[in-house]
């Protein structure tokens, strides 16, 4: 999807992927291994990471790795107008979502509070270990589960 946008003429809505990890060594290592694969450098690209203290981005980036607590920070700037609005994340991909903490549990309150109003937006929760069920009852949706436990 990224590859046809950048080659592409139409105007088609840009694309804004953030991926959120638990652990800063997490959201580094991921975003140069997917910069790598993509033919690029990390940060040259459109392959970024933020954690703590260190911002690796250009201005093409369209792939954001963070921690949780950056994505926290960032969605308090926002507002809760245009808090996962497409302006800034289009979709929205939470990795090791069982490892609960409280950053974790407050981004999905957050995330669970605006869900219907950004109706585009797409939501992809990982984990080896997750409960699915759960947090398909938690944001109150059909079953649409892909994979199963421990892919």
């Amino acid at each position: 999807a990224l590859r046809q946008q950048s080659g592409s003429s139409t105007s088609a809505a840009p694309v804004r992927i953030v991926v959120t990890q638990p652990r800063r060594i997490a959201a580094i290592t991921v975003a140069k291994r997917v910069a790598e694969e993509l033919g690029e450098t990390v940060g040259e690209g459109v392959v970024g990471y933020k954690v703590r203290g260190v911002s690796v981005v250009s201005p093409k980036c369209k792939i954001l790795f963070c921690t949780t607590g950056v994505l926290l920070r960032r969605l308090s700037h926002e507002g809760q107008q245009d808090m996962f609005s497409p302006k800034t994340v289009t979709h929205l991909i939470v990795d090791e979502v069982h490892e609960r903490n409280c950053e974790t549990d407050f981004m999905l309150t957050f995330l669970r509070q605006v869900i219907e109003e950004r109706s585009q937006l797409k939501v992809v929760l990982m984990s080896a270990t997750m409960d699915a069920e759960c947090f398909l009852k938690y944001f109150a949706v059909p079953s649409r589960v892909s994979g199963s436990a421990g892919q």
